[in-house]
């Protein structure tokens, strides 16, 4: 169990280290970017990655063998220090270093949202209908921050039952 803790929280540390240290290049480069495709599907097989890696570490530690909770417990912790560490960089970020680029992100979102909704065919008064909500949220807020955290533990949840599914390995019985 002590096994489980101490690797999820060295890897979910270095995942932590690794999306802030992304945000801030990206930051840098293009507030944009967090908006691009391509951005959010690398992410999400390096967070994933993560997790997995994780869980598969532990599972070597424990010679060979993890239970199905153990795979998911590391998978998840990982994932869990790794998003706070994020989300506090964020809110940080947002709303007290550059809190203008909290405006430049929303119009970045907004942008990128009309674009998928006209791609999609979606009409007019549906679109316009979405950009004042989007322009209502404050999603880079703390609280909208904080909402996004969770969504993201849930969705990555879910990658972790499946992962934890194919990693588990229990110890054949005695006879």
């Amino acid at each position: 169990m002590e096994n489980v803790k101490k690797i999820a929280v060295t890897w979910g540390a270095m995942l932590g280290v690794l999306l802030i240290v992304t945000a801030t290049l990206v930051y840098a480069i293009d507030l944009s970017l967090f908006t691009n495709t391509w951005y959010g599907i690398i992410a999400f097989l390096i967070v994933s990655g993560f997790g997995i890696a994780s869980a598969i570490k532990t599972k070597k530690e424990m010679g060979g063998f993890i239970t199905f909770k153990q795979s998911f417990r590391a998978f998840f912790i990982t994932i869990l220090i790794g998003f706070l560490m994020y989300t506090v960089f964020s809110i940080v970020l947002f709303n007290v270093i550059d809190t203008d680029a909290k405006q430049v992100m929303t119009e970045a979102v907004i942008k990128s949202s009309v674009e998928m909704a006209e791609k999609f065919g979606a009409p007019s008064a549906q679109i316009d209908e979405m950009v004042t909500k989007l322009e209502e949220q404050d999603s880079f807020g703390p609280v909208g921050q904080f909402q996004g955290f969770l969504v993201n533990i849930v969705i990555y949840s879910i990658v972790g039952l499946i992962a934890s599914l194919v990693i588990k390995r229990d110890r054949p019985e005695s006879l």
